[in-house]
């Protein structure tokens, strides 16, 4: 090894960084012995990179599809450790992509990676030190250049007489001890003895020293200033001509820094440096040592798999500094609602895992589960704020549902996705038919990418709003429909999460831009429409596309309808965003004219300041409170409220589900003046529809 080596990023390159194209999947790539880093990759540039584990969950995805919203930032081939290993402390990411100086991608660095290669920097430290011990040797025993070397090696020097008192000592002493010649010279190193060691450790180091002319260790000694340190020290007899020891050299490093670094890449290694909590991979450590515990004393455990809910929702709306902060504050709560003997780990985002040991009965783990839930119904106070977050938990138990650690966070991970099919809060024990359906949304995403793809199965559905007086038409509301060739229609509470939570947002954004306007094109052609408001739904996540507004206003251009005949849909939710990308679009539709509509108003967070931000143009009071007006009085005083508030704000409001006269009437009386529902068409394709608006 080379004596001076300093490595740099490019060093620490791991050997199990794949490269796999956008359209790769997990399972067609051969297997390996080890945990891979896949770089995803498209047209030679690197778009991301993938955990083995990550693919492996969604063997069957395309790697496009599995990059997280959050990469890790590249760094430079040429970059220091100590700067590597701080960029890894920036963030929530276990590995950083390299490029060379021409900005391409040459592989993957991780904190193990950076640790090995420290340590081959301490191998190539001592190989440097004991190189300069033979040259110091060298040059005493020739009386050739022995004090340029003295006062110009980094580490420190003192030379004894045969009875160990100091006579000289180097430039690198004075600055690791804090001791000139003059403080130390006719003294023992004695001086700088810290206390830590007896009489044993010395007795046995001059016994080595005088029999075999050498002795190198560990050893902590005391500075001027009283703080006691760890040096590497390594003493030669040097002996006169007639074999008896003449001289004493210590050489010696200070190995505070290193020990430094080294407990810093322990907790990088092993606990997650944004909670401070165990990370993925302490927490399986504890796991397998919980299973092998298990196993000798036929004790049950559990393992819980938790993650909040809409946390994705507050990053966007309150920005990623505030999601931080809430994954702190989520770390202490639980570790302060859980026992000392359990584990509370980070596995990355928001998921956290617990390790419950001792529990005698499942019972145990849903009342444990209860417990932790209740700690979320105190609010989290966030700087200037007070923020409601709920979770989801999956359980495993042992040996129950499995007895490895794979098995158990296999199917913890299962039981969790099953509880966030809930209506949030909410926990469920792993049972055997839960695999099968996550299968079967993991089904359902293929399909959905292939019918994207293809065109075939999805479809638009136009439902009119109409004017609650006259009954005239004066709207109508986009919405998307997809009818599976085996299962049938899917309803869209089935499969928009799966376009959320699978990255296919941007490609089913732009086939309802498309479709919404192919429709439109073939009404304006055949029965010409100078009144009707045209609405659309989009979701948060294509607000996060900044060429939305420019797709659209060119889309609506060629079939020549103005953009103020055009209303889009968001929800509450996506009106508090923070995100620069998020407002921006925002923004640009009103300047295209295209007017602006929060849908299901009342559900979410009803936040005056941003309807006024934004100039929002219209309310769609949800259907769950137009239901239960006639039976409920709070639901009845809500809608109203709404009402009044939109007319002070001079914002027009629609009613969404109106299916009753009754419903029809007190909505007039309130003075809502526009609605769509049952009562006045159902959602049709736009034949129907055209077929409807003839009929009138």
């Amino acid at each position: 090894m080379n004596a001076s080596y300093d490595p740099r990023a490019a060093d620490c390159l791991v050997d199990a960084c794949v490269a796999v194209e956008t359209e790769a999947r997990y399972r067609d790539l051969p297997p390996a012995p080890s945990d891979r880093i896949f770089a995803v990759m498209e047209n030679g540039q690197l778009l991301g990179i993938v955990s083995e584990r990550q693919a492996a969950l969604f063997p069957d995805r395309i790697f496009a599809d599995l990059l997280l919203l959050r990469q890790p930032p590249t760094v430079a081939a040429t970059t220091s450790l100590e700067q590597t290993l701080a960029r890894l402390e920036e963030g929530p990411w276990d590995s950083l992509p390299v490029t060379n100086d021409e900005g391409t991608f040459i592989g993957v660095v991780t904190r193990l990676s950076v640790f090995r290669c420290l340590l081959q920097r301490e191998q190539a430290s001592r190989e440097r030190l004991a190189s300069t011990i033979r040259l110091l040797e060298e040059e005493l025993t020739h009386h050739r250049m022995a004090a340029a070397v003295f006062e110009a090696t980094s580490e420190g020097i003192l030379v004894t007489d045969a009875q160990a008192r100091i006579l000289y000592v180097n430039r690198a002493f004075v600055e690791t001890t804090g001791y000139t010649l003059e403080e130390v010279a006719g003294k023992t190193p004695h001086v700088l003895s810290s206390g830590r060691h007896d009489e044993g450790f010395y007795r046995a180091m001059w016994g080595k020293l005088l029999s075999e002319g050498r002795w190198s260790g560990e050893i902590w000694n005391r500075r001027k200033n009283g703080e006691v340190y760890p040096e590497y020290l390594h003493i030669d007899v040097i002996r006169d001509k007639h074999g008896q020891p003449h001289r004493y050299v210590g050489v010696f490093s200070d190995m505070s820094r290193d020990q430094e670094v080294q407990r810093q890449l322990y907790d990088l290694a092993f606990h997650d440096p944004l909670t401070g909590l165990p990370n993925r991979a302490l927490f399986r450590e504890r796991l397998t040592a919980a299973i092998g515990h298990a196993q000798r004393t036929k004790e049950r455990f559990a393992v819980m798999f938790l993650d909040l809910d809409r946390f994705k929702e507050i990053n966007d709306a309150l920005g990623h500094s505030a999601g931080d902060a809430l994954l702190q504050e989520v770390g202490q709560r639980l570790r302060s609602t859980l026992r000392e003997s359990d584990t509370v780990a980070r596995m990355g985002g928001d998921e956290f895992t617990l390790i419950l040991c001792g529990m005698e009965h499942e019972g145990d783990s849903r009342t444990v589960a209860r417990k932790v839930l209740a700690a979320f119904d105190r609010p989290f106070q966030l700087a200037d704020r007070e923020l409601r977050v709920s979770a989801s938990i999956g359980i495993a138990c042992f040996p129950d549902h499995g007895d490895n650690a794979e098995t158990l966070m296999r199917h913890a991970d299962t039981a969790l996705y099953a509880a966030k099919q809930g209506a949030g809060s909410r926990w469920c024990v792993f049972e055997p038919g839960m695999g099968r359906r996550a299968s079967e949304r993991l089904e359902l995403a293929n399909a959905l990418r292939a019918a994207l793809d293809s065109g075939e199965g999805l479809h638009l559905a136009w439902q009119p709003q109409v004017h609650l007086g006259d009954g005239r038409v004066v709207g109508v509301e986009a919405l998307a429909r997809w009818v599976h060739p085996r299962l049938g229609p899917i309803s869209p509470a089935r499969f928009i999460p799966v376009v959320e939570e699978t990255g296919l947002a941007p490609k089913f954004t732009a086939w309802l831009i498309e479709a919404f306007c192919g429709d439109l094109k073939t009404l304006l052609l055949t029965q010409p429409q100078d009144s009707l408001q045209f609405a659309l739904n989009f979701s948060a996540r294509s607000l996060h596309e900044p060429l939305l507004p420019d797709i659209l206003g060119e889309q609506l251009g060629r079939i020549a309808l103005p953009p103020g005949r055009v209303e889009v849909e968001i929800t509450e939710s996506s009106l508090m965003g923070e995100d620069s990308v998020q407002v921006r679009t925002l923004q640009r539709l009103h300047e295209l004219g295209v007017q602006l509509a929060v849908d299901d108003f009342g559900t979410g967070y009803s936040n005056l300041a941003y309807l006024l931000r934004f100039s929002v143009d219209r309310l769609k009071i949800d259907m769950g409170f137009v239901s239960g007006m006639e039976h409920n009085v709070h639901n009845r005083k809500l809608v109203e409220a709404i009402i009044r508030m939109a007319e002070s704000l001079e914002i027009e409001v629609i009613a969404e589900g109106v299916e009753s006269e009754t419903q029809r009437q007190m909505l007039l009386q309130m003075g809502c003046r526009k609605a769509q529902g049952y009562l006045f068409a159902r959602p049709m394709v736009m034949a129907e529809f055209m077929h409807f608006l003839g009929a009138r």
